[in-house]
């Protein structure tokens, strides 16, 4: 998997959200909004504070002068009007006295039609009852037993909200004329003088500056919103969307895309790492693409030798095609392939070597100048008198100058041939490119050079094989020829003596006996010599039974014994070797019933158990005794004991004096590799 193939299915699987860009602007903006909240709160709640400490001022000046005109009468004992008024003490030639308390009454009734403000005295121990006092000036008097201090409050339960301030009022010595009978002394608390100031116009001045709060808020909240967003949009959003563009690009496999950022920040520094990355990973993908194709087709290499070993043909002709593919894949110039053969080193195949360079590496004569198996692969600069650096037992021969050099080669490759360990052969290569050779070409020659090895140790010994079967064929001739036809000529020269003496003493009955007998001599040794061709013609057809069939009716029409064939199943398929073993083994096993058994009647089976293919042969003839410990007397026995081992199986043979004989064969369905040492290389 790609790592845009990969970038693209993470892209996938993260869910859709907005912009970072959109997010920064909120999270920023909601910051914003809040602080110019709280900032102008506090401002509201500022001005509110001067407004109710410019009221209660307003209060306390207004308590003050009223606190001053009261000592003022009250230090006259009273004022003399020319009208009563609502209230009165005295009167006296038009005139009319008015105490503290009246005067306070009436000032306050004036301002209240005025609409200004009122005052209002009041006192727990009330002389007149129209001064009683309000829940808020009762608790007021209340709190002044305690503490003679003012008492100030908003009051809302009206009709009109007021600001109210409250002033304990304590008893002077002008007091005490008016109120010696209540049990008052100079200093005490008697009562309280209060002030209601409307606070209408307070509310309605807060009211109007709350609006133009809110709406200067809202108005900076927005124009810092929109200018926030242009200034992210312009900082943050544009390069950020340029840089997820690139990422896009490269996802789809454009690793040509470049970003160009002259921001002068942090984004202008990513931009140029991410131009780093993309450089160095397109250099990434076009190193792995490259690998990836020269991996491919050092496989095609190694698939295409593997087809030319396969097939059928001279270890020669498939050298020569391996060498040529070999050659390809390398980029070499040229090449040889020398082939240990006995103890001598030989040059098989070569392609593009000029004559001088063959003429030098055929003086490498010797099998111990070979590379060892632990230098498998060797690479080497060409110098002078260097072209031998694979042999380090030789040294260069040339007179002159090294004729690799000369013919403008500059590196060469020595590639051993082995199988299991075992050194057959090298390959040289030349290359006049200094970067040639590389390690995975070598790597490449290597897996070669054992696929190499493995198909000429077999072709060595598919070459062993044969001639181990045309020794063993020569040697069953030679040995028939010894039993029968060397014995008859024999016996025929002392016959013809014997006959030429009878017909010199002129016996002709015994001649013509005698004639008879060679007769009949001569024709047995013409069907033994008949009966070796056709072995030696007959081979198995693929179809054992049919194959065995056949000799077995050729068998019982020469030999004249009644000859019974059990076959195989019909749907059992043996292996070729197996097949032409056994086969084998039925010619020589029959051929012993004709000349040696003397039987009239033999049985031949051909049977399948478990995992081995059996052979039986039984006659009734003569038999034998039969010596374990002895059996390399027997000729025909060995040969057949041995061609059943070769392959893994067994030969026994069973046979009485005067009862006949029972040869038996198994041999595996599917041998293993011969392990007769006959067929080591």
């Amino acid at each position: 998997m790609t790592v845009s193939t990969r970038f693209t299915k993470l892209r996938k699987k993260i869910p859709r959200r907005s912009s970072i860009g959109m997010r920064l602007t909120l999270s920023i903006g909601i910051i914003i909004t809040l602080t110019i909240l709280l900032l102008f709160v506090s401002i509201y709640q500022n001005e509110k504070e001067q407004h109710l400490k410019q009221i209660h001022a307003q209060a306390e000046a207004l308590l003050s002068e009223m606190t001053v005109a009261r000592q003022w009468v009250s230090s006259y004992n009273g004022v003399w009007t020319k009208t009563p008024g609502d209230f009165y003490l005295n009167s006296e030639n038009g005139y009319y006295q008015k105490s503290p308390a009246m005067v306070t009454k009436e000032l306050s009734n004036l301002s209240n039609e005025n609409g200004d403000y009122r005052f209002h005295i009041t006192s727990l121990m009330l002389t007149n009852p129209e001064n009683s006092p309000d829940d808020f000036e009762h608790d007021a008097l209340l709190q002044f037993e305690e503490e003679a201090a003012p008492i100030a409050a908003v009051d809302r339960t009206g009709s009109e909200p007021v600001y109210r301030l409250m002033t304990p009022l304590k008893v002077q010595e002008s007091c005490l004329q008016c109120h010696n009978t209540e049990g008052y002394q100079a200093g005490d608390i008697r009562g309280g003088l209060s002030v209601l100031i409307p606070v209408s116009e307070m509310d309605a001045s807060l009211a109007q500056s709350r609006r133009m709060l809110t709406l200067s808020a809202i108005s900076l909240v927005g124009f810092v919103m929109i200018a926030l967003y242009i200034m992210v949009r312009r900082m943050v959003i544009s390069p950020v969307g340029k840089l997820k563009a690139i990422a896009l690009a490269v996802s789809n496999g454009d690793y040509e895309t470049q970003c160009n950022l002259n921001t002068g920040d942090e984004f202008e520094v990513f931009g140029q790492t991410l131009n780093q990355m993309i450089s160095s990973l397109k250099r990434t993908q076009d190193t792995l693409q490259k690998r990836v194709t020269q991996r491919t087709q050092e496989l095609d290499t190694i698939s295409e030798v593997a087809l030319i070993i396969s097939k059928a043909g001279a270890l020669e002709d498939v050298l020569e095609e391996a060498l040529e593919k070999v050659i390809n894949a390398s980029e070499a110039a040229g090449g040889l392939v020398q082939l240990l053969d006995e103890d001598n080193v030989r040059i098989t195949v070569h392609k593009g070597m000029s004559p001088q360079i063959i003429n030098c590496f055929q003086r490498i004569k010797q099998k111990d100048e070979l590379p060892l198996p632990e230098e498998a692969i060797l690479v080497r600069e060409i110098g002078e008198k260097s072209c031998h650096a694979p042999y380090s037992k030789r040294e260069c021969l040339s007179e002159k100058t090294c004729h690799a050099a000369s013919s403008g080669y500059s590196r060469l490759a020595s590639v051993l041939l082995k199988s299991r360990s075992r050194p057959l052969g090298t390959m040289i290569l030349f290359s006049g490119k200094e970067s040639s050779f590389s390690p995975e070409i070598m790597q490449l020659l290597e897996s070669i050079g054992n696929q190499l090895g493995v198909a000429i140790e077999n072709a060595v010994y598919h070459q062993r094989v044969e001639q181990i079967a045309v020794l063993e064929e020569r040697t069953r001739i030679s040995r028939e020829l010894h039993d029968s036809l060397a014995q008859t000529l024999g016996w025929l020269s002392i016959k013809t003596e014997i006959l030429e003496e009878d017909l010199m003493l002129g016996a002709i009955e015994k001649s013509n006996a005698e004639i008879k007998a060679i007769r009949s001599v001569v024709r047995d040794a013409c069907y033994d010599v008949r009966e070796s061709i056709d072995g030696l013609r007959t081979h198995p057809t693929g179809n054992l039974t049919v194959t065995a069939a056949a000799w077995v009716a050729e068998f019982r029409q020469r030999s004249g014994v009644e000859t019974s064939f059990q076959p195989l199943d019909a749907e059992v398929r043996l292996s070729p070797i197996v097949e032409a073993e056994l086969f084998r083994i039925l010619q020589e096993g029959l051929t012993n019933v004709r000349k040696h058994a003397e039987a009239k009647y033999a049985q031949v089976s051909l049977q399948v158990k478990g995992e081995f293919a059996e052979l039986n042969i039984k006659d009734d003839g003569c038999g034998f005794k039969y010596d374990a410990t002895q059996a390399d007397r027997h000729f025909g026995l060995r040969i057949m004991r041995e061609r059943a081992e070769s392959l893994g199986g067994s030969f026994s043979v069973i046979s009485t004096p005067d009862l006949g004989t029972v040869i038996s064969a198994k041999l595996p369905l599917y041998p293993k590799m011969r392990t007769d040492p006959r067929f080591s290389i």
